[in-house]
């Protein structure tokens, strides 16, 4: 991103990085048919959601084009399918949100669908997923009549990261363990003002991302550091002064706090009170957040990895479940969840280069009934 700042408009390189993504997905997608002893023929379909890059899901007006009326929600990612449908000539699903947005939802967070599938049971649970921005499903207990209930909690690991890489002059990604976070203090003014954002007290649907918690906001809040006033969150100037060891180490407590906050304020929002919190996510590899967590909750936090499901590949198998949706016909989004005006059948199907053959889409939405749990049906307990 530094790079596409730095030559011009970004917008012009967006092709180019979704090639990129495209050659990368190609490569990590034929490692996983290695490790799991499977080739390309016994794919039925690909899910990529790409990278977004532009996620305002209501009306609003357009800087660039002031002349013009308001421009209906948007929700763009930047994917480029048609590679992945001729190298594994299946076909690909992606562009998820854009349907959810044209009925008036967030087209966000989509993901719960899946983790209905996966995690409703006999107990009440919340699954909280904690990338970039974090989001909570509430799963009630299951033959009750509770909806499931989701939504952005707010900042996941990206202020956390993006302050990692300031404090350490661009040498480390991510604050591995949450280790500056430990050694430092959250200052609770500055988490006070940041709690204070109209976010955090708007009832779901409801989402958010990096045009809200991104690098503007970081800049915000460097400012208010330095001169305990907030700027607007367009237009901060960068910080006059780098920070010093002690500062970095408590800008770092204070975020981790700030999404542990945020799940917190969350919770009074699920129709049925959680037992226990399942997290999936990079988030999850952070001991001191998940501590910060479990403590500001008072529930028990735990791995999704406790219940069979890697961390980091729930939200990857949630866009593969969804793809077999579309491919079958049925609704990816729960409306009560994004607020959209209806069910909708998600994204834009690409077919390999041969088509797509109705025999073979009856074929696999045989073999997806039988094997896979979809919201149509009675969820399993346990």
């Amino acid at each position: 991103m530094e790079g596409m700042e730095a030559t011009g408009s970004p917008s012009r390189h967006l092709p180019d990085i979704a090639d990129i993504l495209a050659s990368m997905e190609e490569s990590v997608a034929r490692q996983l048919l290695r490790d799991a002893g499977l080739s390309p023929s016994d794919l039925d379909v690909i899910g990529t959601h790409g990278i977004t890059v532009r996620h305002h899901p209501r009306t609003h007006r357009l800087d660039f084009l002031p002349s013009l009326p308001t421009s209906r929600g948007v929700s763009y990612q930047a994917a480029q399918p048609f590679p992945l449908a001729q190298s594994f000539r299946t076909p690909v699903v992606s562009q998820f949100r854009g349907a959810d947005v044209a009925l008036e939802g967030h087209g966000a967070p989509l993901a719960p669908i899946f983790h209905r599938a996966l995690f409703a049971g006999e107990r009440s649970r919340a699954f909280l997923n904690i990338g970039g921005i974090a989001n909570i499903t509430g799963l009630p207990p299951s033959g009750t009549d509770l909806p499931v209930i989701a939504f952005d909690t707010g900042p996941g690991n990206m202020l956390m990261d993006l302050a990692t890489s300031l404090v350490s002059g661009g040498a480390l990604p991510f604050d591995r363990d949450g280790s500056f976070a430990r050694r430092g203090r959250p200052d609770p003014e500055l988490l006070d003002w940041l709690l204070s954002d109209s976010f955090f007290a708007l009832p779901p649907p409801k989402s958010t991302g990096r045009e809200e918690w991104g690098e503007e906001r970081l800049r915000q809040i460097l400012a208010w550091m330095t001169h305990q006033t907030a700027p607007p969150l367009r237009g901060a100037a960068p910080p006059a002064h780098r920070l010093s060891p002690e500062e970095g180490d408590n800008l770092l407590a204070t975020l981790s706090e700030l999404t542990a906050a945020g799940v917190e304020r969350s919770l009074p929002w699920l129709a049925s009170p959680p037992e226990e919190i399942i997290v999936g996510g990079g988030g999850m590899r952070n001991p001191d957040l998940m501590e910060r967590i479990a403590r500001r909750t008072g529930l028990p936090v735990i791995s999704s990895q406790e219940k069979g499901y890697p961390p980091q590949a729930i939200e990857s198998m949630a866009f593969a479940y969804i793809a077999l949706l579309t491919l079958s016909g049925r609704p990816g989004n729960i409306p009560e969840v994004t607020g959209a005006l209806a069910p909708a059948v998600l994204g834009q199907i690409t077919p390999p280069p041969g088509g797509l053959d109705p025999l073979g889409l009856q074929g696999i939405a045989r073999r997806a009934d039988i094997h896979l749990p979809f919201p149509d049906r009675p969820r399993r307990t346990g």
